[in-house]
């Protein structure tokens, strides 16, 4: 039995848009991947502000965006373990989970160009190969990194949905699920 082939994919997800989902659905055809495991942060070390949804409404929010791909489950790790949340703890905690997994780590190409700046990239590199989605320019191979780029274009962006939530909410770009939880719990100063 060959070993599972899992996507690690973090993000502070604030809120899930269907950009992400288009993401890791092009990992999964790209890469035959068993398994998706979006996993929000408390605190991303690479951004001062807290999200702006708890953490309970983005899990919330993870689990009804994600509940018709058989492939993607939703991981708390990240909300338990010691803030900041380094991407080199996360996986060396996965990597415990599933030990005889290829690991990977999904992430999008302005991550990709600074991975060199975040916590111990040489250790990530040691734990996962990368997968990245660009959406205007091609990345580049980065010695030391095992790297797989895979066309990840879409428009939703999360600060994007938040700033215009309280005058219009961008409907297209959530999943209806989503979307009705943002209104019924009024995020994002959301008026319905």
């Amino acid at each position: 039995m060959k070993p599972q082939r899992i996507a690690l994919f973090g993000g502070s997800f604030d809120p899930v848009h269907l950009g992400h989902t288009h993401i890791a659905t092009a990992a999964v055809e790209a890469l035959s991947l068993d398994l998706v495991v979006f996993i929000p942060c408390r605190q991303s070390p690479h951004k001062n502000d807290p999200a702006e949804a708890d953490e309970q409404d983005r899990i919330s929010m993870l689990h009804l965006a994600t509940r018709e791909l058989p492939w993607a489950e939703i991981s708390e790790i990240e909300i338990v373990l010691p803030s900041p949340s380094y991407s080199w703890v996360t996986a060396e905690t996965m990597r415990e989970i599933f030990p005889a997994a290829r690991l990977f780590w999904l992430m999008g190409e302005d991550q990709w160009r600074a991975i060199d700046s975040w916590a111990h990239p040489e250790l990530l590199a040691s734990l996962v190969e990368f997968i990245v989605h660009s959406r205007r320019e091609t990345p580049t191979q980065k010695p030391g990194f095992r790297a797989n780029f895979i066309d990840g274009d879409h428009p939703a962006s999360s600060s994007e949905i938040r700033n215009r939530a309280p005058t219009r909410l961008i409907s297209e770009w959530l999943d209806p699920n989503v979307e009705r939880h943002i209104r019924s719990h009024g995020l994002y100063g959301c008026r319905d």
